[in-house]
């Protein structure tokens, strides 16, 4: 934006042209009062508090609805303009209740003070009450309204709709009867999901958060922590205050992205976990069938003593580790090493592999890099966005924060998704396909694009490996999958794929969010190579706001491969057979070369196979439930009894600490230091905010001292800025990055130099593969291996709802959220609950040819007919029971999302 000179009280001011008057007269030190202004929200002009004087024009005007043009001269502080200010704050002070308990930021109580009207003897004006008799809302799980506090501001009406586009709250009464309503009333009865935002922008304590009411006291904070949200993939921004060691309140960092402020109900109210009494705070060895207290250095000694003896008697290849998506980069990368040097084996993986392997696989073979290639806010300000088998509203609140911006801005939005999601109501159009039919619909939408001439040649033939005939050939696998015959594959009317095929291909900028819906199948590395293969021929990416994006639904899922927790790659996915690259890492690390394996080890479900079958002796795992997590769980469970020796380091017991030797009691992401990356790629900081509790220590201090008692000691690290330098040393793609140039605000990789600013935008210049140029790898449509049967009749799917993380380890540990949900349920059509003579409430059996389990009926059309949807992060109904452990060939994914079940009323 241009910058422009205007004068403030005689000063000359650089300011962005057409910019807010108000705000930059502020950010350039002017401290003009006004309190219904806020800089994320349209001006409304409510308060008149920001009276400023402009020449040429008459009288005063209110500067948050002015904007700044070149050589304004504007007068912000006179006698004049400060008794109109405190004119009007007396007349807003007398319709208040002004009593102040000191538990909430409070901008009328600021300025009453700046102006002298905090003692009643100073004002003119007397109390003014309303008509209508004011009630406390307390109905809400995570706020309280008073409507005798609130000044008519509407920021907390923009708030909701402007920031989050949620549109729920609104007055009610007119005058000085008004007040606030979600919904048609009662907040706690309304479509409020929690997020806080209108707590965060109240200027008043009118909206105030429930949480730590009567314990906090803004003035007794005794810190405010800046670190990144511990939850899903998006990296919000969070600012924790610490009040006699304990975390008090969560809010969000405003100005600095990916989330500029925004939260979502668990980012600014899922941190009780940290200091649930269920926290493990010693560590624990099992003796005569139970798990007892012991010291660190029994704990250790039992581990170091009983993992060399397997390593000895079996060889390095009999042990594994799980590394997690849930710890910070320095945790991980220093887990990862451990298992290369000191285990002496590449068998190394996490919970990736059973969300978006089948992502990064097709992604990297593609284009070369498995990541996102843009930035979370352009999903604002594309012209089309396709949202595929991701529940974008409910997983990345904040990421669709941007999405429902860009819908309010005309952004077309193409949802593809078998089961009705939030997304839906935002909407251009709504693909729903039976469940695994995702490669026809796609190879149907790519031969509508062909036969329309809606294909960008020039980019094919300059930046696509083989050039036309690669295309030629792609044209002729799809010449089949036309409108009528996709239809009958996928149930998708024909009409609804060629207006989606022209919307895509004909906008000027797209972008695609994927996620588990398309990954989580058998096929999952096929439905990501179909998806590529279009954007690919209309050249939709390698330009701004052009690209995929696969949201990740954990904090660190994106850090944790980038730093090396695979199988098959080093950090900076560099295979472990590059020689050249294994010579520098074991130079960086101290290890002589023959050292590091250059055999690719065995994946997360290829562990557990194993396991079962006496091959893996000994697991290590760090921060993962895989007795939630991973799929067909009795085999699972068989799985990890047979194991010789089994260390679980976590922060709580989990439904796979029973099968635990010795359980470590680790740190939570609040009580450490280091780094994640969120799902654009930003490293963002983590930093400490309280004490482990009890004996608990940091995750990679545990795996450094055993190392050491494996004889196999590590560098002496002071600190994790130490562990990051070294990382970045092996890490091409974040060598330029260090803690120092993370201070202020995030880094996307790649980021080669420390001059370097980071990469917004992938492949502007050429892919990151071999040749440069990105390749189409055509597939055909294959039938799923599991299909409903009349033993089996229904398809159950599963997935994440906006209430719980994961194993729900984290989020069920926090009254604030289990307030809103804490039971398992399964989403059945109304035509076949019908047929089942079942109702909402009512209680079924569900079984597989693999497991069985007991849930709640939820009647709804979300799903079609013949399939049904369960969360599944319930320990009381194990979705994963139900499911198998069949693997997509290419990237060794399971396929947690089509298992063929029976549907059992419970009388």
């Amino acid at each position: 934006m241009a910058k422009v000179k205007i004068h403030i009280d005689g000063k000359e001011v650089l300011a962005t042209e057409g910019a807010n008057l108000l705000h930059q007269a502020r950010l350039n030190g002017f401290n003009i009062p006004g309190l219904c202004y806020h800089h994320k929200l349209t001006p409304t002009g409510a308060c008149r508090l920001c009276l400023v004087k402009v020449e040429g024009q008459r009288g005063m005007v209110a500067s948050c609805t002015l904007a700044v043009k070149e050589g304004m001269n504007i007068v912000a502080f006179d006698q004049e303009l400060e008794e109109t200010r405190r004119f009007l704050l007396d007349y807003l002070v007398s319709e208040q209740n002004t009593q102040y308990d000191g538990t909430y930021p409070d901008e009328l109580r600021e300025l009453m003070l700046r102006y002298g009207l905090d003692k009643p003897e100073n004002r003119f004006f007397k109390p003014v009450k309303p008509h209508v008799e004011f009630r406390v809302d307390s109905s809400s799980p995570v706020l309280t309204y008073d409507p005798s506090k609130c000044i008519k501001c509407f920021r907390c009406i923009k708030a909701c709709d402007e920031v989050q586009g949620k549109n729920v709250l609104s007055f009610y009464e007119r005058g000085l009867n008004s007040f606030i309503v979600a919904g048609t009333g009662v907040w706690g009865d309304s479509e409020c999901d929690g997020c806080g935002e209108c707590i965060q922008l109240c200027p008043t304590g009118a909206i105030v958060e429930k949480p730590n009411r009567e314990t906090i006291n803004l003035e007794k904070v005794e810190k405010r922590v800046r670190t990144t949200c511990p939850y899903c993939g998006v990296g919000c921004q969070i600012e924790l205050l610490v009040q006699d060691g304990k975390i008090v309140r969560s809010n969000g960092v405003e100005g600095v992205l990916p989330n500029d402020g925004r939260l979502c109900v668990k980012g600014r109210f899922g941190y009780e976990f940290v200091h649930s009494p269920e926290r493990l705070t010693k560590p624990l060895i099992r003796k005569n069938g139970e798990l007892v207290e012991a010291t660190w250095d029994e704990a250790l000694t039992l581990i170091a003593t009983k993992f060399s003896e397997l390593k000895e008697k079996y060889g390095p290849d009999s042990l594994a580790g799980y590394a997690s998506a849930k710890c910070t980069n320095e945790d991980n990368y220093i887990f990862q090493k451990f298992i290369r040097t000191v285990f002496g084996t590449n068998n190394i993986d996490y919970c990736t592999r059973l969300c978006h392997a089948s992502t990064v696989t097709a992604m990297l073979k593609s284009i070369g890099d498995g990541a996102g290639s843009n930035s979370i806010e352009d999903f604002e300000t594309t012209d089309c966005l396709i949202v595929t088998g991701n529940n974008i509203i409910e997983t990345h609140p904040i990421t669709a924060t941007y999405v429902k911006r860009g819908a309010a801005k005309g952004m077309k939005i193409i949802v593809i998704d078998p089961k009705w999601t939030p997304l839906v109501a935002y909407a251009t159009i709504w693909l729903q396909p039976r469940l695994g039919t995702d490669v026809a619909l796609l190879n149907g939408m790519v031969r509508e694009i062909i036969a329309n001439n809606w294909v960008d040649h020039s980019f094919i033939e300059s930046r696509v490996e083989g050039g036309m005939q690669a295309f030629l050939e792609l044209k002729e696998l799809v010449e089949k999958y036309t409108p009528e015959v996709t239809e009958k594959i996928t149930g998708v009317p024909a009409q609804k794929i060629k207006d989606a095929a022209r919307i895509y291909a004909t906008a000027k900028t797209a972008m695609v969010a994927t996620g588990m819906g398309m990954s989580q199948q058998v096929t999952g590395t096929h439905n990501v190579f179909s998806l590529l293969n279009m954007i690919l021929v209309t050249g939709k990416i390698g330009k701004e706001r052009c690209g995929i994006d696969p949201p990740r639904g954990q904090n660190n899922v994106q850090g944790a491969t980038d730093v090396g927790c695979h199988p098959a790659m080093y950090p900076g996915y560099i295979p472990v057979s590059d020689v050249e690259n294994r010579r520098k890492v074991a130079q960086v690390w101290g290890v002589p070369f023959e050292r590091l394996s250059d055999r690719p080890g065995l994946t997360t479900v290829e562990i557990i196979q194993a396991a079962y079958h006496g091959k893996i002796k000994g697991l290590y795992i760090m921060g993962e439930n895989p007795m939630i997590s991973d799929p067909n769980l009795n085999h699972t469970e068989e799985a990890l009894q047979k194991l010789d020796f089994l260390v679980v380091q976590d922060i709580f017991h989990t439904e796979t600490t029973r099968f635990a030797h010795v359980v470590l009691p680790a740190s939570s992401w609040a009580e450490k230091n280091g780094t994640f990356v969120n799902s654009d790629r930003r490293v963002l900081r983590v930093r400490k905010a309280v004490d482990c509790p009890g004996d608990a220590r940091e995750d990679w201090r545990i795996i450094h001292e055993l190392a050491a008692r494996m004889g196999k000691p590590m560098p002496n690290y002071r600190n994790e800025a130490e562990i990051f330098d070294e990382l970045a040393m092996v890490t091409p793609i974040i060598a330029g990055i260090s803690h120092a140039r993370l201070e202020e605000h995030g880094i996307q990789w790649p980021c080669p130099t420390p001059e370097h600013p980071g990469t917004s935008t992938l492949y502007t210049d050429r892919f990151n593969t071999p040749t440069g140029k990105a390749k189409l790898f055509p597939v055909e449509h294959v039938d799923q291996t599991e299909r409903a049967t009349p033993e089996y009749p229904f398809i159950l799917n599963s997935g994440r709802i906006l209430y719980h993380y994961h194993t729900g380890t984290m989020s069920r540990r926090n009254k604030t959220l289990t307030n809103f949900t804490n039971h398992p349920y399964v989403i059945i059509h109304p035509n076949d609950a019908s047929k089942l003579g079942v109702k909402t409430g009512e209680r079924v059996r569900i079984t597989s040819s693999r497991g069985t389990l007991e849930t709640q009926v939820h009647i709804a059309d979300e799903v079609l007919e013949g399939e049904l949807f369960m969360p599944w992060h319930y320990t009381e109904a194990q979705v994963n029971r139900l499911t198998r452990d069949e693997l997509d060939p290419y990237s060794r994914i399971a396929p947690f999302k089509i298992s063929a079940v029976k549907v059992e009323v419970l009388s």
